[in-house]
């Protein structure tokens, strides 16, 4: 005869795992805060309990940016004091690019080309430090390869599939899905359709998740 506990045991359900959140983030190498955003957000994901979906998009291809940088002399003086601000306050190290600004096509036909594979992430950051931190240029091929070798991915294959047409056209896709959702800037986030736009926005994103919008 089976004793209880054996009993209990048989009955008993394998518990039930909850489906995490998903945020998608936008970026772009030219970016600062989107630099920061990829030192940063990592731990909000662990910390939120979400999963993160990284996606590479041109600035300078969405409409607020179709005639330049839309920023007066006084608004870009202020933006790299703000950057600069918060990278202190989030313990994160900065440098001014060089080259400034950045030439990120390269690099994010790279990271759309890598996005679904294994080591993605570690080549994101590679990337991102490459630029922020390393003041290295990403347009260069050899930097390129390095970050991929950081990320233990295969060198020549992805460097090479990044120069396709077919690089290029996934992501001009994924810039235009972004704007399509209301991204006009990076680091900008997404959440069940809602959008957050920068690195100031990531204590009302938390506080959105325990939240749920109401019905419009």
């Amino acid at each position: 005869m089976a004793s209880p506990t054996a009993e209990r045991q048989s009955v008993r359900r394998p518990r039930e795992t909850r489906k995490l959140k998903t945020v998608d983030v936008y970026f772009d190498y030219a970016s600062p805060f989107a630099y920061l955003a990829s030192e940063v957000l990592p731990g909000f994901g662990d910390r939120a309990a979400v999963s993160l979906r990284w996606t590479p998009i041109d600035l300078m291809q969405l409409a607020n940016y179709e005639n330049g940088l839309p920023y007066s002399p006084i608004k870009r003086r202020y933006v790299a004091i703000d950057a600069a601000r918060a990278a202190e306050y989030y313990g994160v190290s900065i440098r001014v690019p060089k080259p400034h600004p950045v030439q990120s096509a390269a690099a994010l036909r790279l990271a759309a080309v890598a996005g679904n594979e294994p080591g993605f992430l570690e080549l994101h950051r590679a990337l991102s430090r490459a630029a922020w931190r390393e003041q290295r240029d990403v347009s260069s091929r050899a930097v390129l390869a390095d970050c991929i070798a950081q990320a233990n991915g295969p060198v020549q294959e992805w460097l090479l599939e990044a120069e396709t047409p077919e690089a290029i056209a996934r992501l001009e896709a994924n810039t235009s899905e972004a704007e399509a959702k209301g991204v006009f800037g990076v680091p900008s986030m997404l959440l069940d359709g809602e959008l957050f736009w920068g690195l100031d926005s990531l204590p009302v994103l938390e506080w959105r998740l325990h939240h749920p919008r109401t019905a419009v």
